[in-house]
């Protein structure tokens, strides 16, 4: 018979690792994330606009949970604005076109 901490131990690798990772990554990030991202991809961003809410997108025929925003990011040929979407769990650029 295993001793108890034997069994406290096989009951944390088996049940309660997968349910931590799983909860990990299945949580939406902070928006703040995403600006971070837009600042250091874009550079010179005078301006940003996101929805704190997450939407459901559908996005290259999947349905996704994204952030949507624009920004305004200054380049050699003045001011350009752009509109965004970024994933809810990731935070990553999905898609910015430009206005």
């Amino acid at each position: 018979m295993l001793s108890k901490t034997a069994r406290l131990l096989l009951f944390a690798s088996v049940i309660l690792l997968p349910v931590c990772i799983w909860i990990r990554l299945n949580r939406h990030i902070h928006p703040q994330t995403v600006i971070d991202r837009l600042h250091r991809q874009y550079g010179d961003i005078s301006f940003v606009s996101i929805d704190y809410h997450s939407n459901k997108n559908k996005f290259l025929g999947i349905d996704r949970e994204v952030f949507t925003g624009r920004f305004h990011a200054l380049t050699g040929d003045g001011k350009k604005r752009y509109q965004f979407t970024a994933d809810a769990y990731t935070g990553e650029i999905m898609e910015a076109t430009e206005l």
